[in-house]
């Protein structure tokens, strides 16, 4: 399995704004790439922080990165600029 972590960068208080953007934009588009499994948007409503964790049974296609590239495009004016996008193979599980 694979594990796909963003770390967007919402301005202070739009965290909630752009959960719900996720998860009416970019969410049904991971659903429908090959090999997802589950996705969560998680965060910290006082720290102003949020994450974005999906789980793959198969490494992620490159449709992902458009996906998310042109979303962020959709939340330009509710974020920093550019979140962080990392992909990990996962190595051992409890």
């Amino acid at each position: 399995m694979y594990v796909t972590l963003v770390r967007p960068r919402p301005q202070p208080w739009q965290g909630a704004e752009y959960a719900g953007r996720w998860q009416a934009i970019l969410a049904p588009r991971a659903r429908a790439l090959p090999g997802f499994h589950a996705a969560y948007f998680v965060g910290d409503r006082a720290a102003n922080t949020v994450h974005a964790i999906y789980l793959w049974d198969e490494q992620p296609v490159e449709a992902l990165d458009q996906a998310m590239d042109d979303f962020r495009q959709q939340c330009r004016d509710i974020t920093l600029g550019p979140g962080q996008r990392e992909h990990f193979e996962i190595m051992a599980e409890a």
